[in-house]
């Protein structure tokens, strides 16, 4: 069920909205930003539930204000069913266009029909057509009596000016890796170690951890501690080459994917991320790889100091090179020279 105390992160802004709510401030437009998959159209569906919450709970987990998630109108908001929340998403052609924008403004022109107040929730804003996004602004500018708008986009700088302008902004960040392991563990049944397996190369997001599907993250993981350990022990270049080739190709002697090669250097980022938090003395819960900590604190003499800066730096543009569409080989075997 949706309520603000079962969102995992963003503590900060959950108490935030509770607050607000609970004082009646809450501003009738918002945007919420940040990157895809962590969360916001999530943390919008609980804030209507909220608003709307029958036999509100004061107090509750350290907010202010919160969803029963027992009532009628929490029941409906969370199967998507509230005849007062709107919840408008892109269409198969990744667009909204200004008819859906029409028919949903039409409905704020009357007062709520079974809750407190109408929300209009916007996922991924950006997908607006520009004529889409006009049609809103006289909306976001004097929202009807009794209507909240909340928009969420990763990118916003894809919306009018004009639309930014008009609503408070609230900034997401990325999870982190226990609270990624906890929404797969608990909300999408995934066990404690695919889950760990997963939120290491998710990069703090839900949204990416799930969209890896069924891709052995094993093997890309023991891919990258490989290169990892054959570029640790010195300047040789035969092994440096060799495991380039192994992140390169998968048998039998067939090109590795591209998006497969960039869960490679992300696990090797993620990694070496880990290996400067052992070197500064954190604790094992810390890590993204906490069931590779004793693999990495034997490797954390090789790579300290600016050498651990530099590889996190080459990690960094040989991704962005493959972005670029770099061939897999060239940027491998360019990253294994670097490390």
């Amino acid at each position: 069920m949706l309520s603000l105390s079962s969102i995992a992160g963003h503590r900060t802004l959950t108490s935030l909205l509770a607050h607000a709510i609970a004082r009646d401030t809450l501003p009738p437009t918002l945007l919420f930003v940040g990157p895809a998959g962590v969360g916001k159209f999530r943390v919008a569906r609980a804030v209507a539930a909220c608003l709307n919450c029958l036999q509100p709970v004061r107090d509750a987990a350290g907010l202010a204000v919160d969803a029963c998630q027992r009532c009628r109108s929490c029941t409906r908001v969370d199967r998507g069913v509230h005849v007062d929340v709107f919840a408008i998403e892109p269409d198969d052609r990744a667009s909204i266009k200004i008819d859906v924008i029409r028919e949903v403004l039409a409905s704020t022109g009357f007062k709520p029909f079974e809750g407190q107040r109408r929300v209009v929730l916007l996922r991924d804003a950006d997908t607006l057509e520009p004529a889409s996004q006009n049609a809103l602004l006289k909306s976001l500018e004097e929202p009807p009596p009794g209507t909240v708008f909340i928009l969420t986009t990763a990118v916003p700088g894809s919306l009018l000016p004009t639309v930014r302008s008009r609503c408070i902004r609230l900034r997401f960040s990325r999870l982190t890796v226990a609270d990624v392991v906890r929404v797969l563990v608990d909300q999408h049944q995934f066990s404690e170690g695919d889950a760990r397996d997963a939120a290491a190369f998710a990069d703090g997001s839900v949204g990416q951890a799930l969209a890896l599907g069924s891709t052995d993250m094993g093997v890309l993981r023991e891919t990258a501690l490989l290169l990892l350990r054959q570029t640790a022990s010195g300047l040789a270049v035969a092994p440096r080459l060799q495991a380039a080739a192994v992140v390169a190709t998968e048998a039998p002697k067939k090109d590795r994917p591209r998006a497969d090669v960039a869960l490679v250097l992300q696990s090797l980022a993620s990694m070496l991320r880990d290996i400067e938090l052992l070197n500064s003395g954190v604790d094992r819960c810390a890590l993204a790889n906490p069931t590779l900590s004793d693999e990495l604190r034997g490797l954390t003499r090789a790579f300290t100091g600016t050498r651990a800066r530099d590889a996190f730096s080459a990690v960094d543009r040989a991704m962005m090179a493959l972005e670029r569409n770099a061939g897999t080989k060239v940027v491998s075997e360019w990253l294994a020279l670097q490390i």
